[in-house]
This record gives C-alpha cells, sequence and structure tokens, in this order.
C-alpha cells in the first residue's frame, strides 16, 4: 500500500521508479528507501544529486514523518502514530488490497491421490496437507476451488492385493484399520513372495488386465477392496481436517469411455503411433518428439499403451487432464460417496448416477511428486498438441519425505544419513502412527499444565496440538526440499513448530478475554520499538498471501507466522498490555486483536 503511494508520487514528479528500486533499509535509515541509481544514470546525473532533488520536491504523504536523503539513497521515515491509527482501524481493508493471479478463473486442485491398496504415510500426508493448504489459500482470495482425490483403482498396487487375498489365501479380516492391514502386511507379504516366486508375476498381469476390462469378478472384488480402503483413508485425512469435492476413480476413465474417445482423438490428430520393431513393439506411443522442448532427449516419445493393450497411468492422466480442461466430449456420472465430517457431500464417478458440473476448468493445479516430473511433462503437452494452446496445468511438484537415520533404525531398516520409504519393503511410517504418538505426548504436556482439567478438555487439546503440530511439520518447508523425518524432533512442542503458534495464538485470547471490551484508540503519544516491530508485520500480511498465492507457496505463510508469534512474544515481553494507562492499553489491546485474526 505504501510502496504504491510513494511510487505514485516519484512519478507525478516525473521519476519512473518501480518495486525493484525500493528496498527496506536498516532500521536506522527508515522504514523505506528508494536506490537512484538507475534512473539517475537515465536522466545523466549523479545518484547523490536526484536523491536530494527527491528529498527537496517529494510531496508530504499522510504516513511519512521524513524524507532524507543519504548518499544515492532517499529513506523514508514512516509517522508511525498515524501509520498505527490506519492500521489498527483498517485491517480488513488492508486484506481486500491483495491482487488475486487467478481472479474469475475456476480452479480444480487434485491432491493426495493415494493408492487404494494401503494407508497414508508421512510422504502422501505431505502431498496432503501441501494440498490443502493451496486450496485454502486460493479460498481465501476469493477462488472458486473444487477440490479433487484422484484414486488409482486399476494398477498393478491393487492387483498385488487381489492376489494376496484371492490367490495366496490371505485373510480379509483384520482387527485394526483395513487401509494399515492392506499395507502393512498383505502387501508387503505379496512383494516378498514375487521373491520368492517370480512365477507369480504373471498371475499379477493376468489380474491387472481383468481388473482393467472390468465387468468381472476379479474387477468387482477389487473395486470392493478399493472403496473399503478408502473409507479408512478419508478416517485419517478427516481427522487432518482435509476435505474433498470429488473422488475420481481410474477406473471410470475407462468404463466412462473417456480414455477411447481421448485415444482416438490423439490417434485422428496424428499425435500418437504405434511402434512395429524393438523393445517397444506393439505399444502405443505419444509423439512428444513434435514439441521442441523434449527434441533434445534420447528417446523422447512416451508410452501411454503397453503390447497387452494395457493403459499405462500416463495415459490414463491424459485423459483425466483433458477431462478436466473441458477438452472431451464424455463425461462422468457421479453419486455421493459418504457425507464427511464438515457436514459436506463427498462425490465419486460411477458408471450411473447424477450429471454434475465439475468438468471444464480454467486451471488445474495438480499435487505430485517430483518424481513424476517426465510423466506430468507428457500430458501438459498433451493437452497443448490437441488444443493448439498451453493450457493452465500446472504439476504441483513436491520432494520426498525421507526418513532420519535415527528414526530408520528405530524400525529396524538400516541406514547412514537418511532413506527413503519404500511401501514393498515395508520402510514407512503411517500418518496414524504419528497422530497418536503426538497426542500422546501433548496429552501428558496438557495434564500437566492443567491437572485439574477433565478428561474431554484434555483430549480435545491434544488433539489440536497433535494435528498443528503435524500439519505444520508437513507445509513449514519448500515444497522443492525434502524432509527429513525425525519421530524424536516432530514430537518436539517448542521452537519452530506448530504448538508454538497455537500457544501464541491462546495467548491472544487470554489477554483479550481478561481485558473484556475494548476502548477506541483517541491518541497515540509514542511507539515503542517493539510495537513498531509487531505493526510493520501485520503490515506486511496482504503481500505475503498475495506472494504464497502467486507463487503457490504455503511456507510463506507458515514462516511469516512463526516470525508473527516470536515478534509477539517480545512485544508481550517488554510491553505490558493490561497494566498501563487507558488509552495505551486500548492501543496495545488493538495489537494483540490484530495478531489474533491474522
Amino acid at each position: 500500500m505504501f510502496k504504491t503511494q510513494i511510487l505514485e508520487s516519484l512519478k507525478n514528479l516525473g521519476f519512473d521508479f518501480s518495486e525493484r528500486d525500493l528496498e527496506t533499509p536498516k532500521e536506522e535509515f527508515g522504514d523505506l528507501c528508494v536506490k537512484c541509481f538507475r534512473i539517475a544514470k537515465k536522466l545523466g546525473k549523479t545518484p547523490e544529486e536526484l536523491a536530494k532533488e527527491i528529498e527537496g520536491k517529494m510531496e508530504k504523504l499522510w504516513f511519512l514523518e521524513k524524507v532524507e536523503a543519504v548518499g544515492g539513497y532517499v529513506n523514508f521515515h514512516f509517522d508511525w502514530k498515524e501509520v498505527a491509527k490506519k492500521i489498527l482501524r483498517s485491517l480488513k481493508e488492508l486484506e481486500k488490497s491483495i491482487k488475486n493471479p487467478y481472479q474469475g478463473k475456476r480452479i480444480m486442485v487434485e491432491h493426495t491421490s493415494v493408492n487404494p491398496n494401503k494407508a497414508l504415510h508421512i510422504g502422501h500426508a505431505r502431498n496432503a496437507c501441501l494440498g490443502d493448504c493451496l486450496v485454502r489459500l486460493l479460498n481465501f482470495v476469493g477462488n472458486d476451488v473444487i477440490v479433487a482425490n484422484y484414486v488409482d483403482d486399476t494398477g498393478s498396487q491393487m492387483a498385488d492385493i487381489v492376489l494376496g487375498f484371492k490367490v495366496l489365501g490371505i485373510p480379509m479380516e483384520t482387527s485394526g484399520k483395513f487401509d494399515e492391514y492392506c499395507g502393512n502386511e498383505v502387501y508387503v507379504k505379496v512383494n516378498r513372495m514375487y521373491e520368492e516366486k517370480p512365477e507369480l508375476k504373471e498371475k499379477r498381469k493376468e489380474i491387472l488386465a481383468m481388473i482393467e476390462a472390468g465387468d468381472n469378478e476379479i474387477a468387482r472384488f477389487s473395486a470392493e477392496i478399493a472403496e473399503k480402503v478408502l473409507k479408512d483413508q478419508l478416517k485419517t485425512l478427516w481427522r487432518l481436517g482435509i476435505y474433498y469435492d470429488l473422488i475420481n476413480r481410474e477406473s471410470d476413465i475407462i468404463k466412462a469411455r473417456i480414455w477411447e474417445e481421448v485415444f482416438e482423438k490423439l490417434k485422428e490428430k496424428g499425435f500418437l503411433y504405434k511402434q512395429e520393431t524393438g523393445e517397444r513393439k506393439g505399444c502405443w506411443l505419444l509423439k512428444l518428439s513434435l514439441l521442441p522442448e523434449f527434441q533434445n532427449l534420447k528417446n523422447p516419445d512416451i508410452t501411454v499403451v503397453r503390447s497387452d493393450g494395457t493403459v499405462l497411468y500416463v495415459g490414463k492422466d491424459i485423459a483425466y487432464a483433458m477431462w478436466k480442461h473441458g477438452l472431451t466430449e464424455g463425461d462422468f456420472k457421479y453419486k455421493v460417496f459418504v457425507t464427511q465430517p464438515n457436514g459436506k457431500d463427498l462425490w465419486i464417478t460411477a458408471c450411473e448416477g447424477e450429471t454434475k458440473g465439475f468438468k471444464g476448468v480454467d486451471v488445474s493445479i495438480n499435487v505430485i511428486d517430483v518424481r513424476q516430473k517426465y510423466e506430468q511433462d507428457a500430458v501438459r503437452s498433451a493437452l497443448k498438441l490437441v488444443s493448439g494452446e498451453e493450457k493452465e496445468y500446472i504439476h504441483y511438484a513436491y520432494e520426498l519425505v525421507a526418513l532420519s537415520e535415527k528414526t530408520a533404525s528405530l524400525l529396524g531398516i538400516p541406514a547412514e544419513k537418511f532413506v527413503h520409504m519404500s511401501g514393498r519393503k515395508g520402510w514407512f511410517i503411517n500418518t496414524d502412527t504419528i497422530l497418536e504418538e503426538l497426542h500422546k505426548k501433548a496429552y501428558e504436556e496438557t495434564k500437566k499444565r492443567n491437572p485439574d482439567a477433565d478428561e474431554t478438555f484434555l483430549k480435545e487439546i491434544a488433539e489440536k496440538v497433535a494435528i498443528g503440530a503435524f500439519r505444520y511439520e508437513m507445509v513449514k518447508i519448500s515444497p522443492e526440499k525434502m524432509i527429513v523425518f525425525d519421530l524424536e524432533t516432530s514430537l518436539k512442542l517448542e521452537g519452530n513448530t506448530g504448538p508454538y503458534l497455537q500457544y501464541g495464538y491462546t495467548r491472544c485470547g487470554g489477554i483479550l478475554r481478561k481485558a473484556g471490551e475494548i476502548g477506541e484508540v483517541e491518541k497515540i503519544d509514542e511507539i515503542q520499538p517493539e510495537e513498531k516491530r509487531l505493526l510493520k508485520l501485520l503490515m506486511k500480511f496482504p503481500k505475503v498471501v498475495e506472494d504464497a498465492v502467486r507463487d503457490l507457496r504455503p511456507n510463506y505463510i507458515a514462516n511469516y507466522s512463526q516470525q508473527l508469534v516470536a515478534t509477539f512474544n517480545e512485544f508481550y515481553e517488554k510491553c505490558p498490555v493490561l497494566k498501563c494507562e487507558k488509552n495505551k492499553k486500548n492501543f496495545r489491546l488493538k495489537l494483540v486483536q490484530a495478531t489474533m485474526e491474522i
């Protein structure tokens, strides 16, 4: 807000400065400064001459106390008494100033997308937490967002589970969660059996073909397993406060003949061809070599259909992406799968059901790990080939979650520095396991601080702390960086953690409850350094949100929140809120209120 007004004022003086010429100086030099070097060179002046000229001509904006030329810089010192009154009266107005790059666009965010043969491990949870934070960010700035969860119910991992139950005779009954049983025991055991009996892999191929063909006993059994696992996965996700609008089943891309339509369209346009020789003989390939960005690769064309006629997941992803962006005539039918704990119906694709308006978005954001970059580039390129233009198909790539050496050793996994998780080998930690450990730790801490509290209160607080701690760990690091997850560190409730933020929020609430009604701030006599620092951070909130939406980086919000709470705690320690004279008390209470609202 202030940057814009300063730039406009400079422009009125005939100086074409831009945001790149502005920076925040050290505190003793002011609150904002403009570098004169670039513009001075254009005007044939020295930076010092231009700075002095601006100092003499600059109009007195309402928020400025002093304009001062120092060398080739112009330093702007804010009148913090006036700024404080303005900011604290119109915090909501500041939020309205946020620029939204997706304004007026219909968006689909697809995240989680875990195969329905296992429980969510912490790597899957990073996907889900990142995706959910993106949804919340986009909703916050006023977008129309559809939240989708893509379920690969026709892949080889489903064939593994079916083989375990139907061929190896593993019992289906379990006393615990069915998703954990399938992933922790059945899936691991089947993959060990492949090493002992390689001939079982041929049986898996047969099962996979039957699942994809549909309308047979194996396909129906597989669908039953997938649905049962999915319902248990959702329980974990709901516990994390994550909800969806739509579940898209991969099998329905085949059943609704959307893949068939897309296959014919790509073939007619000459973008697909059948390989007649070599290792991929009989396979159908997408001609990525038609696009300049792939021409440097040795074998750029990607296989979408195997020689046995089964469709690779990248082929189904292309069809799914074309459906998302309204490039298919075909559509799914839908039915309500479950009503979620937040009261919202969760729809799922089906062979028979209702017609719904999910199809056709302007932007699709697809939270998929970085290992799938080539395949996701292929999907985006297929959209470009078919439509003749770039579509806003965004592969939101994120790095993996690895286990620390100490955590790996606790699980009996050999490791030096860290180890990547592997479902086949049984090297992973389920999200439910971590949440239970966090809940236990938070319960102990809460009981220690509230020895007379009843069990309902203790469990409720412990759950909120546990969820906050976990979600914060998953989003505080930039998505392109790997998380090395350490069980012991994740259970800490202090430092750069979710509970630290929750404690700051609770402290604000406690102060405001004790204060009661907050009166108007009639006059601000002076601003303490701690008050100024807190005000500066409050003012930054709209820009932080704007940057987070533009770059799709929830970690910006996490880092800002941590800095805000740390700055608030400094303010609280140095500036008494409830024990000071009335006008100062109201001002400080307004600061507390603004911090809590943000």
